[in-house]
């Protein structure tokens, strides 16, 4: 009796076992499944304590029956965990480079038992000195008062004529004399009011990863010329081997993306690969910029620029007022877009920085480049997040898609 009784026991649990393996196939197959979520409470900075095999990080799963799979945000969370929730705390003193040579240090200790991804050290490594904490992110203003953090492929361009025409009145009568060859200035030169507000305008990660790419590598010409396609001797050898000879050759380095810089998938993979090699001032991630990762919560304005990008100007514009609803229209033309309820935006023309992006995701981007770029630039999304970063619908479609 009792043997029959174990062997009908040993049958029921395997008849079990059994279903809930076919149950998580058929989820698996249809791109659905329970998976840990996570929620951080609190940005960045977080105190890490190492106890054994037991690391805690300011990242804590949360657990949804109901909540379908979510690549992206896996991906995001994942990446972030190993990688930015590792910079360290600063004191409130401590600001810009000076702050993040701390964590450069700490990931750079011989006798660590964290290993980091190699990305994250080579961008910790290169935002030191290329350029990411440089006076050009801050411009400033007396007529309204604000202080504006500018982000590169975030609009710079225009943000400098926005604010030259602000200024205009700082480099009369002799604008050559006051204020350079440039004859403009894109930081006030009379005293600011104290405690002046803050503004930024963030745009999607991946949408100016792209960008970034159409405007300093896709065109060769801006590629030799700038040098911003980083690392150069990947990406631009031709320009770095310019009047120089081997062997009778004109080739002294080889071209290392010959045959595939004709081929746009191809080429952007490429680079979205190797860019953390050397990185860019255009491609790091936008909360290093004015320490947006620590600091964000302190402004008192942040736009988006995304499709909504015009009316964004118009609620700026309404804010903090003055001259400056006159100077936005002037440089952004947004208040005939909003009498109009125009809401796309790919780019403004006439300008040799535009790319477009928007409207070329599909033309550039596969699921393996969206997996990548959510990874390098999971510190946007994350400490963001909250100001409108969101993945767009198209990239978690590409993920979608390629599972199934």
């Amino acid at each position: 009796m009792s043997r029959t009784y174990s062997g009908c026991l040993l049958y029921s649990v395997s008849c079990l076992l059994f279903i809930s393996l076919a149950c998580n196939y058929h989820l698996l197959s249809k791109g659905i499944y329970t998976a840990l979520q996570y929620e951080v409470y609190d940005t960045i900075s977080p105190e890490i304590y190492t106890n054994n095999e037991e690391e805690y990080t300011n990242i804590k799963p949360i657990l949804n029956d109901e909540k379908e799979y979510d690549e992206a945000e896996l991906i995001i969370k994942r990446s972030y965990e190993k990688s930015y929730a590792h910079i360290q705390p600063c004191n409130q003193g401590e600001r810009g480079k000076e702050c993040m040579r701390k964590t450069l240090e700490h990931v750079n200790q011989v006798n660590t038992t964290q290993s980091y991804p190699w990305w994250f050290q080579t961008l910790i490594r290169d935002v030191i000195d290329n350029g990411s904490y440089g006076f050009w992110h801050h411009f400033t203003t007396t007529n309204p008062s604000i202080n504006f953090c500018t982000i590169g492929k975030v609009a710079t361009t225009e943000w400098r004529r926005v604010f030259c025409e602000l200024n205009r009145d700082d480099c009369m009568p002799d604008p050559l004399e006051q204020c350079g060859k440039k004859q403009c200035a894109w930081k006030t030169k009379k005293n600011m009011t104290e405690n002046a507000p803050w503004a930024v305008f963030l745009r999607d990660p991946l949408e100016r990863l792209l960008s970034g790419f159409l405007d300093k590598c896709y065109r060769k010409a801006q590629r030799k010329r700038e040098k911003h396609c980083a690392p150069n001797v990947v990406f631009n050898s031709q320009n770095l081997i310019e009047g120089k000879k081997k062997n009778g050759e004109d080739n002294f380095y080889p071209n290392l993306i010959q045959d595939i810089d004709d081929k746009d998938k191809q080429f952007f993979a490429a680079y979205v690969d190797v860019l953390p090699l050397k990185w860019n001032i255009h491609f790091v991630p936008q909360a290093i910029a004015c320490d947006l990762h620590r600091d964000v919560r302190q402004f008192d304005f942040v736009g988006n620029m995304g499709t909504d990008f015009m009316f964004e100007l118009d609620r700026m514009a309404r804010k903090f007022g003055g001259q400056l609803p006159e100077v936005l229209n002037k440089s952004f033309a947004y208040k005939e877009h909003i009498e109009a309820g125009l809401v796309n935006n790919t780019g403004k023309e006439m300008n040799r920085h535009a790319t477009h992006a928007p409207a070329k995701v599909k033309q550039f981007y596969t699921a393996a480049t969206v997996r990548r770029g959510l990874e390098l630039l999971s510190l946007d999304y994350i400490t963001l997040g909250a100001y409108g970063l969101k993945v767009p619908e198209w990239a978690k479609q590409m993920l979608r898609d390629d599972v199934s």
